[in-house]
Order: structure tokens, then sequence, then C-alpha cells
């Protein structure tokens, strides 16, 4: 569920605040003061901190440091009325995540909250992707795909045929695992053939296996991938691209659960679990002629539609930030997140790669980022709101730091050595910071 604490000595405010965090599903325990705060901190599991920075007895920024030796992995965001670079890079360098100013309204603090908790959920997700099975690796929350959740289950109790529909990059390969691993008994091998990619003549030789001298070639008996997937699950992703010569062959499977070898003369009988996937309309190529309309009808038994990311809502960050997390795990990479204006600029793009463009996207960022934060340069969506409303969500607190750095370099007639000295880094960490970002000291 995850727990949150707010740290405020205004009560209003913390009684406000604790009421839209448990309306967003979380815990809550408040403190007025440091004190408070770190009793807290001590006795009970926090995830997220809410922390003003003018405390009865301490300075929020000095309070960071002591909850993080208690939390480690806590995220901590700063509440303050001032509204300045220096503040916010302070709070940065001591260990906080992120910044609002006072006063805030509720759609500013709901979007950070729901922004960090679902970034910490993702990042445990990532942690146990290797253990989990069935539903646990279909990551969405939106009312489309909880109807998908909930035919996968009803589709693992029987053994009917599953058609699996959707736009390229939505997952459907996933499904079908998740409608296999989900079986109450044990549910055989998983064997997946892609339709889409083997020539009309291997497919039938693939698909069904071939008996010694069926052809010039044919040395041996050959077991195809139906009787390998015998007591388990034959996956056939693109079925739209099966040639309509072999359509009759696998309506026989489907039906009596028999087929023959090439060049066999016997019938071999298998238990074995169909599920089809098509990016395409099967009506459309059944008007055709290349699709056989009583073969769609025995495989839309079952059918799972999944929706194209772009109608998912805000499932769009929960798999952004399950990718992240992945990724800086396998690059070995320190990613701080997503900055806020990009968050809005993932929910307003149209994604028409789906999952796979969001991935690939976030990838290839992970991959050449030199900063904490992300940015997603790929993404092309159109500004909203005034322009001074688009700036004040761009500035981050990699931009603020940038900013802040820019005016002790005005302030030092751009003297490296001294501005290194009164932000109190060394040269080489300032060259470092200005070869990243690119500075306009004057």
């Amino acid at each position: 569920m995850g727990a949150v604490l707010i740290v405020d000595d205004m009560e209003d405010l913390r009684f406000s605040l604790a009421s839209l965090v448990k309306k967003e599903g979380y815990s809550v325990s408040t403190a007025a003061d440091g004190a408070g705060a770190l009793e807290i901190a001590t006795s009970s599991i926090i995830d997220l901190i809410f922390l003003d920075i003018g405390l009865p007895d301490t300075d929020g920024i000095r309070l960071i440091g002591r909850l993080k030796e208690i939390v480690p992995d806590v995220d901590i965001v700063m509440l303050t009325g001032i509204n300045d670079a220096k503040t916010a890079v302070d709070s940065l360098r001591a260990g906080a995540v992120d910044y609002i100013v006072k006063p805030f309204d509720i759609i500013e603090f709901k979007s950070t909250l729901r922004r960090i908790m679902q970034s910490r959920l993702m990042g445990k997700k990532a942690l146990l992707e290797t253990r989990e099975v069935g539903l646990d690796r279909i990551i969405g929350t939106c009312e489309a795909m909880r109807r998908v959740k909930e035919t996968i289950l009803m589709a693992s109790e029987v053994d009917a045929p599953v058609l699996v529909t959707g736009e390229t990059g939505t997952g459907k390969e996933l499904a079908a695992r998740a409608v296999h691993d989900c079986r109450n008994r044990q549910s055989g091998v998983f064997v997946k053939v892609d339709c889409g990619t083997l020539s009309a003549n291997l497919i039938e030789s693939e698909l069904f296996g071939y008996d010694k001298g069926a052809f010039t070639d044919a040395k041996t008996d050959k077991k195809g991938l139906v009787e390998v997937a015998n007591g388990g699950t034959l996956f056939l992703d693109e079925i739209g691209n099966l040639p309509i010569s072999l359509q009759p062959k696998l309506l026989r499977l489907i039906e009596e659960s028999t087929f023959r070898k090439v060049g066999g003369i016997k019938d071999i009988q298998v238990r074995v679990r169909i599920i089809a996937a098509t990016n395409a309309h099967l009506e459309d190529e059944i008007d055709k002629g290349s699709f056989r309309e009583d073969l769609f009808y025995r495989l839309n038994v079952i059918p799972i539609i999944l929706p194209p990311l772009r109608d998912r809502g805000e499932d769009v960050l929960l798999l952004a930030n399950y990718f992240l997390h992945t990724l800086k795990k396998e690059l070995k990479k320190e990613i701080s997140g997503f900055t806020p204006a990009t968050c809005k600029d993932m929910l307003q793009h149209s994604w028409p790669g789906n999952i796979r463009e969001l991935r690939n996207l976030i990838e290839r960022e992970v991959l050449f980022s030199r900063t904490g934060w992300l940015t997603l340069h790929g993404l092309n969506c159109p500004a909203t709101g005034s322009p001074q409303e688009r700036n004040q969500e761009i500035v981050t607190l990699r931009e603020m730091e940038r900013q802040y750095i820019e005016k002790v370099l005005n302030l030092t007639s751009n003297n490296k050595s001294k501005a290194a000295r009164l932000l109190g880094i060394s040269r080489t960490t300032l060259r470092e910071k200005m070869q990243t970002d690119q500075f306009q000291a004057t």
C-alpha cells in the first residue's frame, strides 16, 4: 500500500494533506516538528516524507540527513514558502527528491505523491521480476486492463481457445503467457510460433512435423511444435499470416485434437491449449478470402482485447517507472526519475508504437543520460497552459542547480576556482557539471 509521513507545524495543512493521502489509498502519519518526525521514522516503515523546511525545533534541510540515517531508502519532498534556486539546490544536496513551493494546489500535491509512490512500487516490482509469473507481470490499473486481467483469469480455468487482439506493441504475448501461467493445474510447456516470420513452405513442417521420406531432405522423422506443446500451450502469434491452405489443418486440430505429420498416414492425438494473437482485423481478412470464417469463430471463443497505450491513462507512468527501474539495474546507471514536465508529456503522447515504443524510448534515454533526471527528448507533445506555466513545470531540481551555478559564476566573473569554493564543491566537480549542461555565464 505504501506509507507517507507529513511533517509540518501547521495543523490545518497536516490534516488536509493527510486526508488527500488517505483518499489516494496510502497510510499516513503526521508530525508537527522534527522530534516527532524522527520518532515516527524510528518506529514505522515510511516510503515518502513531505517535510516542511521551517520547523519549530529544527531546520528541515538539516533534518533530511538524520531521517536518511534512520530510513536510508526513504524519498523526501520539501515543502517551503521560499522559491529560490539556492534553497532547491541545498535540498537536493541534502537528499530530497523534489521540492514544492507553498502555496501549492491539490493537483500539484497529488501529482507529486502519485509519481513518487508509483516509482517506488515499480522499483520493487523490477527487483522481483524474475520471480513473477501470470498476472503479476501485467502492469496496469485502468478499467480496460482490469477487464483484461479478469478475462485472463477466467480463460485460465478452461481449455477453450483464446484470441488476443491489439495493436502492435500492446503486449499480446505477455497476455498469452499469463493465461498459460495462471492455470491451477500443471500447465506444461509454452510453445510460441510466429506465423509472420515463417514461410508458407516451412510453417507446415514446423507446426506439424514430418515423417522420414516426406520430401527430399526428410532424412529422419521430425516432431512438430504441436507435438512439443502436447499437455501445454501452443501460442500462434500473428495468426492472420497463417496460409489459407493450412487453416483447415489447424481447424481440425482445434475441433478433434488430432493432426497428421507432413507425409504421415496416421492421426496423432494431442491435448494442447491454443492461444492465437493478431494485430489485424480478422473480419476484414475473412471478407478478402484470406482467412476462414469457421476458424475465426473457433479461435475467438474467449477474446482478449488489449487497449492501446494512449487509452490507458496513468498506466503510462506505471510502465515508464517499471522500465526505468529495470533498465537502471541492467545498465548500472544512477537515474533519479522523470521530471514532472516529462510525466505530463508522457500522458499526452499518442504512443503509436504502444508499450514497445515506451520501453525503447526509455532505454535510449537511460543509455545516453548524463544527468539524474530523464526528459525523454523523443516525445513530441504540444505544450499546455501559458508559456509561464509551462516554464514553471520544466524547471526541475537539476535545472535549478544549473541556474544557481550560473549565478555564482557571473558573480565571480567566471572565476571557476572561486565559484567552486562558494558552491562548496571541487573545481573538477564544477567542470564536470558545466560539461553536462550548457552554461551561459557572462
